[in-house]
């Protein structure tokens, strides 16, 4: 693996078990790449809304919002919910995977694994938020895989992710890793991996 390529597998990431699926796939088709940039980016800004919407009416950030608006605030997180349900109850969704995802690659390793190999390409189906089971469609290529505390994981490398995907994916990474930091503190999270007493893999 060239720096470039371990460059992209260190710095800020987040490890969840989540649905994820391996589709693969030739990356030529622009027209599918598009489409799929697209809907990437609609379901970012999507859990972006919902994942930045004040929880709390008695936060501090509330204290200055109308009854109104905290009210349709509730009832929209109640409608996401049902209409998440709803989603995941017709079409169903993958199996979990124990995923490491940053801003340009993801690490996974589970049920799927078999069906990837390095060299290959396709689209790593992620469902980041068990609410909203809105899919990322992340066109990407296996560079590598490493074996890790027993298991062989997948490292891939995202392609041709248009400028608006990237700057979600990055923000969601962050944010995401922010609160797992914050709700891990005195568990055994991040070790079960091994990964995280240092920066990278």
């Amino acid at each position: 693996m060239s720096p470039q390529q371990h460059s992209e597998f260190e710095g800020i990431s987040l490890y969840e078990r989540l649905p994820f699926s391996w589709v693969q796939a030739d990356l030529g088709d622009l027209n599918e790449l598009d489409h799929a940039n697209h809907e990437t980016a609609r379901a970012l800004q999507a859990l972006a809304v919902y994942e930045e919407m004040p929880k709390e009416a008695s936060s501090d950030s509330t204290h200055h919002q109308s009854p109104e608006l905290l009210h349709l605030q509730v009832k929209v997180d109640v409608l996401l919910s049902l209409v998440g349900r709803l989603m995941s109850s017709q079409a169903g969704t993958p199996a979990r995977h124990s995923v490491v995802l940053r801003g340009q690659s993801v690490e996974w390793s589970g049920p799927d694994h078999a069906q990837a190999r390095p060299g290959d390409t396709g689209y790593a189906m992620i469902y980041p938020n068990p609410v909203l089971p809105l899919p990322l469609r992340l066109p990407g290529r296996v560079v590598g895989s490493v074996e890790r505390s027993g298991a062989r994981w997948l490292q891939t490398r995202f392609e041709h992710l248009t400028p608006a995907v990237a700057a979600g994916l990055e923000k969601m990474v962050f944010r995401r890793h922010r609160r797992q930091v914050a709700f891990s503190k005195g568990t055994g999270v991040f070790t079960e991996t091994g990964i995280f007493r240092a920066s990278k893999f």
